[in-house]
């Protein structure tokens, strides 16, 4: 996919779409969005909705414009959340969903929808790696609705030729997302040493495993594979770095990067809906000569500088 093109960006001021909005600018794309919230960087947008994806008006935002790829973020970004409130979940994604790859299958069939997924479609695998044809057993309402919103995309796709390609994103993190393990261990951490404690207790055992990937290679492979212009009707990539992390080793490089002295401890109780490890296979996405940039030292120092100034 050349520069210069259009990109649709829903779910356009969250965490994830505002890092994607900034390095697509930075790659020479013409940037439309919408999200319920104004986005954080007005003058990179040629045309914003700050509406639902279900009532914004696509007609009028779309207009005049050729759109070569709709990066699908809206929806909810919450297993826990998602447990507690299964069918606000649902009512988050799907009919937007629905909405969108229809619109663009009627007034703008050249272009590709790139569905932003998540691992939690696969919920505990039985063997690692985690491969893009590793079958589907989700755990979570979460992880559900994300699966089912692939398979109504994987058939519009097959039923009426819409250019679908999914992204089964795993653990993403870095400065700006203020929730989720990353975020909480520095600010529990620091917190405790500020109050002069010396423990933290997190959920679970320790023992967990996530794959985690830093903001900014997550978007440099979303950018890679939509600058490969793919011949498939329906195409699938992992976005992860390939490398297990159990949830203790991480929160201890936090500690280390905070240099503070808290003792990390677990309660043995896993929340419903975590699975136990993951670790992706990532062979397709390197196909495409892409490579991580930071390791998760280097990412986590990253956060751990962006959280002291964003406490």
């Amino acid at each position: 996919m050349n520069q210069q093109k259009t990109i649709l960006i829903t779910g356009a001021s969250g965490f994830l779409g505002t890092w994607l909005a900034d390095e697509a600018a930075k790659a020479g794309y013409k940037l439309l969005g919408i999200d319920l919230r104004v986005p954080l960087r007005p003058h990179l947008w040629s045309g914003f909705a700050t509406s639902s994806l279900e009532t914004a008006d696509l007609d009028n935002l779309l207009s005049g414009h050729e759109i070569a790829a709709v990066c699908h973020l809206a929806g909810g970004a919450s297993v826990a959340s998602s447990v507690s409130d299964p069918f606000g979940d649902f009512s988050s994604l799907l009919p937007g969903t629905s909405r969108l790859a229809l619109h663009l299958i009627k007034a703008h069939p050249q272009a590709r929808i790139f569905f932003f997924s998540s691992a939690a479609v696969y919920g505990n695998p039985e063997t690692l790696p985690i491969t893009e044809c590793t079958p589907l057993q989700p755990i979570s309402p979460y992880g559900i609705h994300k699966a089912t919103a692939e398979t109504l995309l994987t058939y519009y796709a097959k039923a009426f030729g819409l250019k679908t390609t999914v992204f089964r994103i795993f653990s993403v993190y870095g400065p700006g997302l203020r929730k989720q393990l990353i975020y909480d261990v520095c600010q529990r951490a620091t917190q405790a040493a500020a109050l002069g404690q010396k423990e933290i207790r997190l959920f679970g055992t320790g023992n967990e495993s996530r794959d985690f990937l830093y903001i900014e290679d997550l978007c440099q492979a979303v950018l890679a594979v939509l600058q490969h212009d793919s011949k498939e009707r329906c195409n699938v990539y992992n976005l992860a770095s390939g490398t297990e992390n159990t949830v203790a080793q991480v929160a201890e490089c936090i500690i280390k990067h905070l240099d503070i002295d808290v003792k990390i401890t677990f309660d043995g109780n896993v929340p419903k809906g975590d699975p136990a490890n993951w670790r992706a296979d990532v062979n397709k996405l390197s196909l495409l000569n892409f490579k991580t940039k930071y390791s998760l030292h280097d990412g986590l120092k990253q956060v751990v500088t962006w959280a002291k100034v964003n406490a």
